[in-house]
């Protein structure tokens, strides 16, 4: 996909109106989920080779497709006024959200890209889509959760964490979000395209307010993906206490304007102690590389501990690099910030920046030759002793035999 430009202007959001939109946007989550990312979740019906869930029925469904309609690039959907008993077990998670009332919330989620569309503006159009309509119909805090490869495109739309990442046993580590939709000062901190349609609208300061006062920590966290280029690059050096070419051997060999072009587009995460941050058996797209804080990794049925990953270490790249279900559980072992990095960052340098490619594969080849190289010199550690053992146990028998 080298055209984005192109991609964007035959672009169009639309809301689905009849059964047969319904149907499409659910045959077009299974398409990727299942058939494109090889993913199998519970609702899937592999029969009709469709994907939804309760959540559903009840939801404005919105897509981006060609203008002709006939290829779905992202679609995602809004539930608003959860004023709903069967959604009361979703607003009970909404905390101290609810004191402005279930009907000023509104829940948007399974954000589906099409990974032919993963480059192009269809994600962001139809995040824009979803903000119109919240507004439209009263919210004032709209509440996601994604995964972590996509958290710099909703902190650049003005979407904030307001509690601890968790690990769901479908979707894998998931981050969660709310926009306050009234909040203009920070849409205007972050240069949120979202500014634009605010703009027109009456925008109280009280849930800003209101938020900072009881979310202080995540009401002034830094927004990496608002950061220019050159603060983005001096933020992860602080953590490192070294530049990043420097600090992780993934950067090896690079230079600023190539290790930029990698990282840039890759997300920060804070994690508290004893935070799972992968399951083994999930699947996954991204790979972690440790910006500060340490990690432990677990692997076998009785989840030993194989192995302690700190500060510029990586995990997660098996899975990152063959799509295959993630091979051990990764928990972190005091507080930790991670940069994720997804496989469509790899894919898109491949294609527009080969040398760039070429280096970070070799990197990331050596890093998988030094892990095999290490686990099997523990292997022979471990077998060997036996092996002399048994050689000093079988000479006394034959000369007893003898």
């Amino acid at each position: 996909m080298s055209d984005t430009t192109g991609q964007n202007a035959k672009l169009q959001v639309f809301t689905a109106t009849d059964e047969a939109d319904f149907f499409r946007i659910f045959q077009f989550r299974y398409g990727v989920k299942v058939t494109q990312l090889g993913e199998d979740p519970p609702a899937a019906d592999h029969g009709r080779k469709t994907l939804s869930d309760r959540l559903d029925q009840s939801a404005m469904q919105i897509y981006v497709a060609d203008a002709n309609k006939r290829e779905i690039a992202a679609a995602v959907r809004l539930n608003t006024g959860l004023t709903d008993p069967s959604l009361a077990h979703l607003t009970q998670g909404f905390g101290v959200f609810r004191e402005f009332g279930v009907e000023s919330l509104s829940l948007s989620g399974q954000l589906i890209i099409s990974p032919k569309w993963a480059s192009s503006m269809a994600a962001s159009l139809a995040l824009c889509a979803v903000y119109k309509l919240a507004r439209q119909h009263g919210s004032r805090f709209d509440f996601s959760q994604c995964s972590p490869s996509l958290v710099p495109l909703y902190q650049r739309l003005g979407y904030r964490r307001f509690r601890e990442n968790f690990v769901d046993e479908e979707l894998g580590y998931q981050v969660p979000m709310v926009l306050l939709t009234e909040d203009f000062s920070h849409l205007t901190r972050v240069n949120s395209p979202l500014v634009k349609i605010a703009r027109n609208m009456t925008n109280p300061v009280i849930t800003g307010n209101w938020f900072a006062r009881n979310f202080p920590d995540y009401a002034l966290a830094p927004v990496p993906a608002a950061m220019a280029d050159e603060e983005f690059w001096h933020f992860l050096a602080r953590k490192l206490n070294q530049p990043p070419t420097a600090g992780v051997p993934l950067l090896e060999g690079l230079d600023y304007a190539e290790a930029m072009a990698f990282i840039r587009a890759g997300s920060v995460l804070n994690c508290r102690q004893d935070v799972p941050i992968l399951k083994a058996g999930q699947f996954g797209r991204e790979m972690f590389v440790i910006l500060s804080g340490e990690v432990r990794v677990l692997a076998g049925p009785e989840k030993s501990e194989v192995a302690r990953l700190k500060r510029g270490d990586i995990f997660g790249e098996l899975a990152y690099l063959s799509e295959a279900p993630r091979t051990a559980d990764v928990v972190t072992t005091d507080e930790t910030e991670l940069l994720v990095l997804n496989q469509e960052i790899v894919q898109r340098i491949m294609v527009k920046m080969p040398a760039i490619a070429a280096k970070v594969l070799f990197n990331l080849s050596l890093i998988l030759c030094e892990r095999v190289g290490r686990s099997t010199r523990d292997l022979v550690s471990v077998t060997l002793p036996a092996a002399s053992t048994g050689s000093q146990q079988a000479a006394p028998r034959k000369t007893a035999e003898g």
